[in-house]
């Protein structure tokens, strides 16, 4: 059977290399042959020729099995590509693909000559508008992946990535009816892929958590080499302490649970309408003991591992051997599929050349018929000519001379007209001047809404001083911001809360950031537990909104507080034994030493004549101070600091179209059946309400 109908998907995997051949017949496919042929040592031990090791295992395989009458198409990971999702205005179908590159330039963080791409249309039959998938990986990057496969001899004929091929066996094996509105999880070595199909389009994320992390936990927990660690965890399901192995691996579980409910809100975020009340599981590391029953339970889903695939039957010889092999095949399906086109999304990242040059080898014996054929066309057309020479007209000749200058007028304003100045970029850069124009209203919005999670009471933000008097310093519900300031960060983040895992701009470059710095002071008596509970926990739960162009980093317990202590521990006393602040001290010092002329007295300084006869002070003259007498000694004094992420171009965009910039800042646009932000209600003016200086004059 001819390479078209039979394909080989071969994916590298840290523990192993997984490798599935199909048949086609029609529609349907055939399992002609698997295998999986585990490394010595995995591929993340520490100090392992990883490329020798994948050619070992390479060379191996092509020793059991014969390629060369089939495809061969293969796996990059997820973390190691880029996709990236957009929706383009409705045109017409030929010019998808120059507005498509187009796209590509802006989304790529890389010159698009330095880089494999290629791109998937999603079309939607109740909107006009059309979705397109873009996937690209470094060529250097996906040079050094190809190497190992040609050391051994082994011609490729597609390049995807794992998440789509796993994306792809779902799609086919579940039907589209049973992969959509499902989420699919792929626990690697090193890193866990989650896809999602939804109508008629593709998200998927890359999280940085996998099978290592856990390897890691018992490593530290057990005092064991990585080595020993690794076994210890495959086998934990089997093993008398499997008990202690969860409990050393649980903090990884629930940090896997938390980036889960990350972008799980994300997506929910992005598309509403979305209703995912099912996980289906792949990879070895779903049969660590609990880890599905925990993901049950943390995300209230029904969890399914894949232990079974519905359209593939083995034969019976082999039936148990596969069945064991099923959890870790799912790549490797998929990419088979898409060899033999029956992919829902076949993106092929295989180099240009690459496919040139496999075109020509396969046309090379049709160029030696043609050239044959050529050698008696001539011939023949040597005595044809012969033939009419003698009746040739010279008048033809000048006409097709008239011709053939006329054709070059018109090519030389074709090429005019091709090298003219392209009027789309500089609109495109007016357009761009309006890009983050609402990140500090929307950013000092935040902060009101976060110091209002406090719940102060409402005598604390009037100018009633003596109802405010009435409640006690140390439980009046209070923020008092002193100082706000920003730092632009370009590159890696130097603050403490610098450790966001992924990155949407480009990969392994953090992108473009404020560190944002905040100092102040509180009266309450409980303020930091009071501030942690209320301030901080408002800033996580709202780190990342769809109206926002930006995203607060505060990953998971990590505390942004730089400072919080007593007012008393560091500020001087007066006499009366009550604390002031210094700025009050100066105050009163220029008060003492003022002078001026008097006025209705002839001498005399630092007196103000009032009347006739009488001199007054000035401390008499300037109204008393509200509160003068209580003492700010067990105030609490706070500094925090967090970094804030902008959103690449395409995402802010999306969040201003949620914000109306025509109503004052701090007024939230709440379309019509939706509720109001948490921490901030609808209707209210002032965005720094709640958060003014405390007036102590």
């Amino acid at each position: 059977m001819g390479r078209k109908h039979d394909c080989w998907g071969i994916e590298v995997g840290a523990d192993a290399i997984k490798a599935i051949r199909l048949v086609r017949h029609g529609s349907e496919v055939e399992l002609a042959d698997h295998d999986l042929l585990p490394f010595k040592h995995i591929l993340t031990t520490p100090d392992i020729n990883v490329n020798e090791a994948i050619q070992v295992n390479l060379d191996l395989f092509m020793q059991r099995h014969d390629v060369r009458k089939s495809q061969v198409w293969i796996s990059v990971p997820g973390h190691t590509a880029f996709a990236r999702f957009a929706t383009l205005p409705p045109v017409e179908p030929k010019k998808i693909p120059d507005i498509v590159r187009y796209e590509a330039v802006q989304q790529i963080p890389f010159p698009i000559d330095q880089v494999e791409w290629d791109y998937q249309t999603f079309l939607q039959e109740d909107s006009p508008d059309v979705k397109v998938g873009i996937f690209a990986m470094g060529r250097e990057r996906l040079e050094s992946y190809l190497n190992n496969y040609r050391a051994v001899g082994l011609n490729i004929d597609g390049v995807t990535l794992s998440p789509i091929a796993m994306l792809n066996a779902m799609m086919y094996d579940l039907g589209q009816s049973g992969a959509e509105e499902t989420l699919l999880v792929d626990v690697g070595a090193s890193s866990t892929d989650v896809v999602i199909a939804s109508g008629g389009s593709v998200w998927l994320r890359t999280l940085p958590i996998g099978g290592n992390d856990f390897t890691e936990a018992l490593v530290k927990a057990f005092k064991l080499s990585f080595p020993k660690a690794e076994k210890l965890k495959r086998e934990a399901a089997t093993s008398k302490y499997a008990r202690q192995i969860f409990q050393a691996m649980r903090p990884v579980f629930a940090d896997l649970v938390q980036e889960m409910q990350r972008s799980l809100g994300y997506y929910q975020s992005i598309d509403r309408d979305a209703q995912l009340n099912k996980i289906i599981g792949v990879g070895s590391t779903f049969r660590l003991p609990g880890l599905q029953k925990f993901l049950k339970q943390q995300l209230r889903m029904d969890v399914q591992r894949l232990d079974k695939l519905q359209r593939l039957e083995p034969d019976d010889k082999r039936a148990s051997e596969f069945a064991d092999q099923t959890l870790n095949m799912a790549t490797a399906y998929g990419l088979a599929l898409q060899g033999l086109g029956l992919a829902y999304v076949s993106p092929n990242l295989l180099p240009a050349y690459v496919i040139r040059r496999r075109l020509w080898r396969a046309k090379q014996p049709w160029f030696a018929a043609a050239a044959a054929l050529v050698v008696v066309a001539t011939g023949w057309n040597a005595a044809t000519l012969l033939g009419a020479k003698g009746t040739f007209d010279e008048s033809e000749l000048l006409a097709v001379g008239r011709v053939v200058k006329e054709a070059g007028s018109l090519r030389s304003q074709w090429d005019e007209l091709l090298t003219a100045d392209d009027t789309r970029e500089p609109i495109e850069k007016l357009r761009r001047l309006l890009d983050y124009r609402t990140v500090w209203p929307l950013l000092l919005e935040d902060i009101a809404s976060a110091a209002k999670a406090m719940s102060p009471q409402p005598e604390t933000l009037g100018a009633d001083y003596q109802q405010l008097g009435k409640i006690p310093r140390d439980e009046r519900r209070r923020v008092y911001i002193s100082q706000i300031s920003a730092n632009y960060v370009v590159g890696p983040v130097q603050s403490k809360d610098a450790a966001w895992t992924e990155n949407p701009w480009t990969e392994g470059v953090q992108a473009p950031s404020f560190v944002i710095n905040i100092k102040g002071t509180m009266p309450h008596k409980e303020g930091v537990s009071l501030f942690s509970e209320t301030f901080i926990k408002w800033l996580r739960e709202n780190a990342e909104r769809a109206d926002r162009p930006y995203r607060i980093l505060l990953k998971g317990t990590r505390n942004p507080v730089l400072e919080f202590a007593k007012i008393g521990e560091s500020s001087r006393r007066s006499s009366s034994g009550s604390s002031r602040r210094a700025d009050s001290g100066a105050l009163d010092l220029a008060l003492r030493n003022l002078t001026r002329p008097s006025f209705g007295s002839t001498g005399g300084t630092g007196r103000l004549g009032v009347g006739t006869g009488g001199s007054t002070t000035v401390e008499q003259v300037l109204p008393s101070r509200p509160l003068q007498d209580e003492s700010t000694a067990n105030d609490w004094r706070f500094e925090i600091e967090w970094t804030v992420e902008l959103l690449p171009p395409e995402q802010a965009r999306q969040s201003e179209l949620r914000v109306d910039p025509g109503v004052e800042p701090g007024v939230e646009q709440i379309p019509e059946g939706k509720a109001a932000a948490p921490g901030i209600s609808a209707g209210e003016g002032d965005p720094l309400r709640g958060v003014d200086r405390e007036d102590r004059s």
